[in-house]
């Protein structure tokens, strides 16, 4: 065999060349910490052409959820584990269930009171006489405030108490960002704490009647949840029926 040592040594040194172009041009491996924990991937975290990737399942699943991946629709889908006993099937939520809809309904309102757990901006304007600040990054939009309402409750209460909101300045959309009246709130209800009875059943329907502490006593108050198609047991009552 025929070797040429000077097509050799030129294709050595092309090699090396291209190697170390590839090398100085390679993604930067970053740390990814999730709530103080380092979080270890096969496909690690790394910052290419300045954007900062993140491997969705390792990130999901340090959260608490699951992710799959339907190969037919070709889409990665992550749910919340708290939340998929909700959404397999239309069964009875239960007692329990539901008893846990409505406290993390009280939840959520009052992140959304609070103007959301995402990034701030900071400062407020003054907006028609009244004193308002902007909705942090994960409520700043109409989608957004929407989705996360629907986590808890039907479309239909979702959609109205949008409308509400607007129509009486608990929400302004100013180019598409939302802002709130600077003001917080609380409450003396125990939702966390409640108790829920199956009081009425029907197609996709059950109604419950909760025991909610408030202070040294308990309120009866009577909810109607119903099962929504793709995305499981929802809230049907106005939003703030729980707050």
């Amino acid at each position: 065999m025929n070797l040429n040592w000077k097509s050799f040594v030129s294709g050595a040194i092309m090699g090396s060349v291209l190697f170390s172009s590839i090398t100085f041009a390679a993604p930067l491996v970053v740390k990814l910490m999730v709530n103080g924990a380092e979080i270890h991937s096969e496909v690690p975290a790394q910052i290419i052409d300045g954007s900062t990737m993140i491997p969705a399942r390792a990130l999901a699943e340090a959260l608490g959820a699951k992710v799959t991946w339907d190969k037919n629709n070709q889409t990665v889908i992550v749910e919340d584990e708290k939340y998929r006993h909700l959404q397999r099937k239309q069964a009875n939520i239960g007692e329990q269930g539901a008893a846990d809809l409505a406290g993390d309904a009280q939840k959520h309102f009052w992140v959304i009171s609070n103007g959301g757990i995402g990034d701030h901006q900071d400062g407020s304007f003054a907006f028609k006489g009244s004193d308002y600040r902007w909705m942090a990054s994960d409520l700043n939009t109409k989608t957004k405030f929407i989705e996360y309402i629907e986590l808890l409750y039907t479309p239909e209460q979702a959609g109205a108490y949008w409308n509400k909101q607007i129509e009486n300045g608990g929400l302004v959309e100013i180019e598409g960002k939302l802002a709130q009246p600077n003001a917080d709130g609380g409450s003396m209800m125990g939702w966390g704490n409640a108790t829920a009875k199956l009081i009425k059943e029907g197609q996709g329907i059950q109604t419950f009647s909760f025991s909610v502490p408030l202070n040294d006593k308990f309120e009866v108050k009577e909810m109607k949840l119903r099962f929504v198609e793709g995305k499981g047991w929802r809230i049907d009552e106005p939003v703030d029926t729980i707050r």
